[in-house]
Parts: C-alpha cells; structure tokens; sequence
C-alpha cells in the first residue's frame, strides 16, 4: 500500500499533524479538490514547495504520476516528470556500475 501524500508531508516535517487535519476537514467538504491543492490554497505551502514536496513523495514512493495535472500547469507537470525521470536514470546508474 502506498503512503498517501498527507502522512509524507508530516512524517517529512513540510506540514504539522494540526494542518493537514485541517486540509482533510476542508477535503470532506470538497472530495474533488486534492490536498496538495487545498494546503497551498490555505497558504501553508506555496506551490513550489509543494511541487518539491510532490517530487520527494514520487522519488521516495517509487509513484510514477498522481493526480497533480487538475491545477498545476503543463510546464510543471513536465519539469515534475523530468526530474523524476533524471533521478531514477541516476539511480539505475548507479546501481549498474
């Protein structure tokens, strides 16, 4: 099972417990919104922070893609993707050598 992008940011230190509870409360209300989405809106994160944030997660998980195209726009959806390709190509070099 994958860890879900709430517990990583607070296992992580980038958001306390309180926030994300507050995020999830406002989520209840809002199920469509994703969460990355609802903390930068409430100002705990700003949106390159979450995009770094979002690429730890997808490094650490091993997750491909999530749902992050809904707000974020096409350039940094692209520059998410690469870096996440660039890394595991580092990392499967490394591993081969």
């Amino acid at each position: 099972m994958k860890m879900r992008v709430g517990k990583f940011l607070v296992d992580n230190g980038i958001i306390t417990k309180d926030q994300l509870r507050e995020a999830l409360d406002l989520q209840s209300d809002n199920p469509e919104r994703l969460i990355g989405e609802i903390l930068v809106t409430m100002g705990v994160l700003t949106k390159e922070e979450l995009v770094m944030a979002l690429e730890a997660y997808m490094m650490t998980t091993g997750t491909e893609t999530i749902h992050v195209d809904e707000w974020l726009d096409q350039e940094e959806i692209d520059m998410l993707i690469e870096k996440i390709k660039s890394q595991n190509q580092k990392n499967n070099a490394t591993f081969n050598e």
